[in-house]
């Protein structure tokens, strides 16, 4: 009995011993197993994968911008291309716009041999018409608008001519207008005659004529109200006294002094020696001894 007992002792003992054995095997694999997967990744290891997912994230932005780009570049060439047609089919609308602002620019500044004229404009583009000359007892023929007023310092139109009224009222002969065209004895246009466009000053002081003198003298340079005094001396000493006021192309008015922007129309030779005053239907010279 003693030696079977203690035998089923042994083996009693052997049985706990494997059992310790394999329970302790099995908790040292479990916390082998633990340990394996709290084991911190290598930061190389993370670096990389993050470099990775950037890099594949760049790609991703990439593709889509050049996406984007491609879609972008499609949408301006579809506009470009309606653009176009567009244009092409309002061609002709825009060329006889451009060649209507042509011709009436050509008609403007230009003769009919297609080269620019001396002047911005003629006599014939503000000229008016609509109303009736009249002829003074006293001879000087005037020019009444239709509403009864008399024209002054204007372009007339008469049966396709172009007659000069000036500061008086009256139709103006052999002289320079005040924008600087010639009329001649007839006192219409004379297109023979180049626009005046100097600008000469009279000598001041200086005794213009003989007989009848016409004087000037020049005040202020700076101001044109008060520019010059004029006197005009009669042969038998009687005088008269404007102020002169520029007008350019080398004229200048020698307006009343009683009546503003009226008087007489001064015209200034290139070589300043020669006075033509206009005024009441007469036309004077004065010429420098």
């Amino acid at each position: 009995m003693h030696g079977r007992s203690s035998f089923q002792g042994k083996v009693r003992v052997i049985a706990i011993s494997l059992s310790i054995i394999l329970i302790l095997g099995g908790c040292s694999s479990s916390l082998a197993g633990k340990e394996k997967s709290e084991e911190p990744q290598d930061p190389q290891e993370t670096t990389v994968s993050e470099e990775t997912n950037e890099t594949g994230t760049a790609q991703e932005t990439a593709a889509e911008t050049g996406a984007e780009k491609e879609q972008e570049a499609a949408a301006e060439a579809s506009l470009a291309d309606s653009t176009a047609d567009a244009t092409s089919g309002d061609q002709s609308t825009s060329g006889v716009s451009e060649m209507t602002t042509g011709a009436d620019a050509a008609l403007f500044l230009m003769g009919d041999d297609g080269q620019a004229s001396d002047s911005e404009y003629n006599p014939a583009t503000y000229a008016i018409s609509g109303g009736t000359w009249d002829i003074l007892e006293s001879g000087e023929k005037i020019y009444t608008l239709a509403d009864g007023n008399q024209a002054k310092n204007v372009w007339v139109e008469d049966d396709g001519m172009y007659y000069y009224v000036d500061f008086t009222g009256c139709l103006m002969k052999n002289n320079y207008t005040a924008d600087g065209f010639w009329v001649g004895e007839k006192g219409y246009w004379d297109r023979s005659k180049k626009q005046r466009k100097d600008d000469v000053e009279p000598l001041s002081g200086k005794p213009y004529g003989d007989g009848t003198v016409m004087t000037i003298d020049i005040i202020n340079y700076s101001d044109d109200a008060t520019y010059a005094k004029a006197t005009l001396t009669y042969s038998f000493g009687s005088k008269e006294e404007y102020n002169v006021m520029p007008l350019g192309n080398s004229t200048y008015l020698l307006e009343y002094k009683d009546d503003f922007y009226t008087g007489l129309l001064m015209s200034v030779s290139e070589d300043q020696k020669t006075l033509i005053v206009s005024g009441l239907g007469c036309t004077d010279t004065y010429t420098m001894e």
